[in-house]
């Protein structure tokens, strides 16, 4: 095995979760939420290895929203939510982060609206998950979970799928629709993995416990050998207007534990300000995913 082989010591979870737990630092206090940047970098160095090369992002689909929906308080003036995978290239090969979902699926969190699904890069996003070393995800909902739950694929990228014990906790018991409910027997085909606030993930990754949006979403703090530094952040905000005014969601079908969330976007936005080697990534904010793959921050293809 190359020393810098991905998930080198974070797929051996039980040796990973035991050592972690030694070493990070203690869960806040119950009721609250909060996170401290140097923890997840002293984290982020405990496993050897090349760091991450680079990040890329494809949108697969597109959901019309009008802003106000994203950003509590703005104007009903209309925007797009891109529905996204990422890719984080390593010298010796990808990982991914989330899955996305088929057209089924879009049509269901569309509720009946006609949006754009774009076949081809849903096509290279399955490619991309057959080729990944591990997919991990930002938390369980359709359009992150659904491509490795109903695939034809699922043989293949199931012993290579990464769930949370809370994601697998709601796909068993409160999934967002039906159709993604998964049994405790079908949970054991994916690799389930536990921690208590942060977990090093694969060389320069910490993954990063952030309840709130789903009871299982995480954050994802990514250094990359050049030392830039990434924070995925998931739906924790769909737009990073949200963590730039420190204001949550308005859509009445989300049902979130919004102090968690607001507690996570003043978190944010304090890191938004004071650290410019960060980029703090969306997963649906079609406007700055646009405005980094233009600067080489992103890159606009999966490979």
């Amino acid at each position: 095995m190359k020393r810098s082989g991905l998930l080198l010591i974070a797929l051996l979870v039980c040796a990973v979760t035991i050592a972690l737990h030694a070493q990070q630092s203690p869960a806040p206090a119950s009721g609250a939420w909060s996170a401290d940047l140097a923890d997840i970098r002293r984290v982020a160095t405990l496993i050897p290895g090349r760091k991450p090369l680079r990040i890329n992002v494809l949108k697969f689909a597109e959901s019309h929203r009008t802003k106000n929906f994203s950003v509590k308080g703005e104007p009903a003036t209309p925007s797009i939510q891109a529905r996204t995978v990422f890719q984080v290239v390593y010298p010796d090969g990808n990982v991914m982060v989330d899955a996305g979902m088929d057209l089924a699926m879009h049509k269901q969190i569309g509720r009946g609206a006609e949006e754009p699904y774009f076949a081809e890069q849903a096509q290279q996003v399955d490619k991309a998950l057959r080729g990944a070393r591990a997919i991990v995800f930002t938390h369980e909902h359709g359009d992150h979970v659904t491509g490795v739950i109903r695939t034809p694929y699922l043989a293949e990228l199931a012993p290579k799928t990464v769930l949370t014990r809370a994601q697998v906790h709601t796909l068993e018991t409160a999934p967002q629709f039906p159709d993604l409910r998964i049994t405790e027997e079908q949970a054991q085909r994916y690799h389930i993995i536990d921690y208590d606030q942060y977990m090093a993930f694969a060389p320069g990754w910490v993954l990063i416990k952030a309840p709130g949006h789903t009871p299982g979403s995480q954050m994802m703090f990514i250094t990359l050998d050049s030392g830039r530094e990434y924070l995925l952040i998931g739906d924790a905000a769909w737009h990073m207007d949200s963590v730039r005014k420190v204001t949550g969601k308005d859509a009445p079908w989300i049902v979130e534990d919004t102090s968690a969330v607001n507690d996570q976007l003043k978190w944010l936005n304090g890191l938004y300000n004071s650290e410019k080697n960060l980029v703090i990534i969306a997963s649906h904010d079609d406007d700055e995913q646009k405005e980094l793959v233009a600067k080489k921050l992103l890159g606009g293809r999966l490979e």
